[in-house]
């Protein structure tokens, strides 16, 4: 029995079947898992669904490849777009051929889940400075000056240090759009200034714990809000820059 589900692949594969290699529409359209009246159908040249659906639609095929293309480059180049620059983009590009039609309510969720390859996460603000620093021959020169001129220092002395930290104000990270991949992280660019509590810790190659260190922002530490406090839970340091 023909499944529930097939693609035009299978229809077209079945059309080939038919012509090309000799089987009746009943062994193709069963071998192809597709309904002998959909084959049938394409083999007299009347059109697929999505070609007749098309015209009702709001962009088309190459129309919808090309804005995934341009969301994908745009989170490259940390700009992922959100919900809302992608809608605008689709009316301005509708205002210039003329077409003035309503994005529905629905329009996007169903455009994203028409392309796998992209979905709605979270965009992590990073400043612009550090975001264009970080390139793969930033990368190449960091591993080959370290093997080169550090790697003879033992394990108990090479430390990895790991910086982290708590923006003061608003935050900034938001909804865009971007690639499926979970390797993939959505960062966007940010100009603006931020004041940071800045969390520091290490470990050594050889797995010793280093004593974690807090920096706050400020010209003194105003001991009597929080040093007792956090003695009690841990013995870091704290200092100010």
């Amino acid at each position: 029995m023909p499944q529930l589900s097939y693609t035009e692949e299978n229809v077209i594969q079945a059309m080939l079947d038919v012509t090309d290699n000799g089987l009746s529409q009943n062994q193709a359209a069963q071998k192809n898992g597709v309904p002998q009246t959909t084959l049938s159908d394409r083999l007299r040249g009347l059109p697929s669904r999505s070609e007749i659906t098309q015209p009702a639609q709001l962009l088309s095929k190459s129309q919808e490849s090309r804005l995934v293309t341009w969301i994908l480059r745009q989170e490259a180049l940390g700009y992922a777009p959100s919900h809302s620059q992608v809608r605008a983009t689709v009316a301005a590009l509708l205002r210039q051929q003329g077409r003035e039609r309503h994005i529905g309510v629905h329009w996007l969720a169903r455009f994203i889940k028409r392309h796998p390859n992209i979905e709605t996460k979270v965009g992590k603000r990073q400043e612009a400075a550090r975001f264009n620093s970080f390139t793969p021959m930033a990368v190449n020169w960091y591993f080959g000056i370290r093997e080169s001129e550090y790697g003879w220092i033992k394990p108990e002395n090479t430390v990895n240090v790991d910086e982290g930290g708590i923006m003061a104000g608003f935050g900034l990270d938001s909804l865009v759009i971007g690639s499926s991949d979970p390797r993939r992280k959505a960062f966007l660019k940010g100009s603006q200034s931020r004041t940071w509590t800045t969390f520091i810790e290490a470990v050594t190659a050889d797995g010793r714990l280093l004593k974690p260190g807090i920096i706050f922002k400020g010209k003194e530490l105003q001991q009597q809000w929080f040093i007792d406090e956090f003695r009690k839970i841990a013995d870091w340091y704290y200092i100010t820059s």
